[in-house]
């Protein structure tokens, strides 16, 4: 299971994830809300991986759609909170450093945009 908040910070829309992220239907909202919020003009946004117990290859694949998204939008997508056991299953995928950029917080983050 998948829970998803989301808040606006300046202009950057956080999405705070709890939980699995399996690629499920739980974890696919997280494609569909940034699909979302790209029609409305958001182009910059921020996952909160912090409390995101598990990811597994389907899961990645979930982020990755979403990047791809976004980079076809000309929109940008950050990583923040990961953990190493998520931090393993991105890196094996050879998706940091080579195409999320990763930082430690939400504040971070928002100011690198």
């Amino acid at each position: 299971m998948l829970n998803i908040t989301d808040r606006d910070e300046g202009g950057v829309m956080i999405l705070e994830l709890e939980g699995q992220i399996d690629g499920g239907p739980d974890s696919e909202k997280i494609h569909e809300l940034i699909k979302g919020n790209l029609e409305k003009g958001l182009k910059k946004y921020v996952l909160n991986l912090r409390d995101v117990k598990w990811l597994n290859s389907l899961g990645a694949g979930i982020l990755i759609a979403a990047y791809a998204s976004a980079k076809r939008q000309e929109a940008f997508l950050k990583l923040t909170g990961v953990s190493d056991r998520v931090g393993t299953v991105l890196k094996t995928c050879g998706l940091i450093p080579e195409v999320f950029e990763v930082y430690d917080n939400d504040n971070d983050a928002v100011e690198s945009f």
